[in-house]
């Protein structure tokens, strides 16, 4: 059986179908609207800090800014996959992530966001290693022992 990554008491699920490639693509287009929420409201408490403010375009204060935008990127992923196992975009789209092996689900959580960038800045490589593996899984999924279900049937 496979354990479900979230923060409530783990739940046995049945094994289930690895989602498509195409459907995980639309969850990340969908979450990528939450993202520029976050990115707002980051922005909007930094400019609070700073007496309105702008960071300067160059410079280490940049570099800082940009780490703590990356920061609270990272935290929404964190979030909902520790908590729920599936974010807003997933939810949508009936998918779920699945972990593997028992443990603390924040550490494989960053690891699956690092990984994310990282197939982001090579153009989705890593992601369309999919289509090679008899399971589907990605390259990501594979390394971090993870998997992303399709969920079937009713809500």
């Amino acid at each position: 059986m496979s354990r479900v990554v979230t923060g409530h008491a783990d739940r046995e699920r049945q094994p289930a179908r690895t989602a498509p490639l195409w459907r995980r693509a639309a969850a990340l287009f969908y979450d990528t609207l939450f993202v520029i929420a976050v990115v707002i409201l980051a922005t909007l408490l930094a400019l609070i800090v700073t007496r309105g403010e702008p960071v300067p375009p160059e410079g280490p204060a940049q570099w800082l800014f940009r780490a703590y935008l990356l920061l609270w990127i990272a935290g929404y992923f964190v979030f909902f996959w520790c908590r729920f196992g599936q974010t807003p975009g997933m939810k949508v789209w009936r998918l779920l992530l699945i972990k593997q092996r028992r443990g603390p689900c924040a550490l494989p959580a960053l690891g699956r966001f690092g990984f994310g960038l990282l197939s982001l800045a090579t153009v989705g490589l890593p992601f369309f290693l999919a289509l090679t593996d008899a399971q589907r899984r990605t390259w990501i999924d594979r390394h971090l022992d993870m998997r992303v279900v399709q969920l079937i049937g009713k809500p």
